[in-house]
């Protein structure tokens, strides 16, 4: 089970969700400094994200974003604002 789990509903249509999906990344990898690959695919979206502490994982699917992650040692104190973080940029990208 996933130290994280945030689910995030959105309206828009998947080429939409996926240009958000990709500034909200942008956004994030700028604030926070973490490294992330981003593999589009048919039906849903994948994205791996690695920082120190953290491995982490968002699918974008036609009707919503799902994150997951598992905190190490020296991040899991941090995993109330590692998750406020990630619900306010899946809310301001995707409400």
């Amino acid at each position: 089970m996933s130290d994280i789990y945030i689910e995030q509903t959105h309206n828009f249509d998947f080429a939409t969700a996926r240009t958000q999906a990709k500034q909200w990344l942008d956004d994030a990898r700028k604030e926070f400094g973490f490294d992330a690959t981003y593999q589009e695919g048919a039906n849903q979206d994948v994205v791996t994200i690695k920082k120190s502490g953290v491995d982490g994982r968002a699918v974008l699917t036609a009707d919503k974003v799902v994150f997951e992650a598992n905190l190490g040692f020296i991040a899991k104190p941090f995993k109330g604002m590692i998750s406020d973080g990630i619900q306010d940029g899946l809310i301001k990208y995707f409400s």
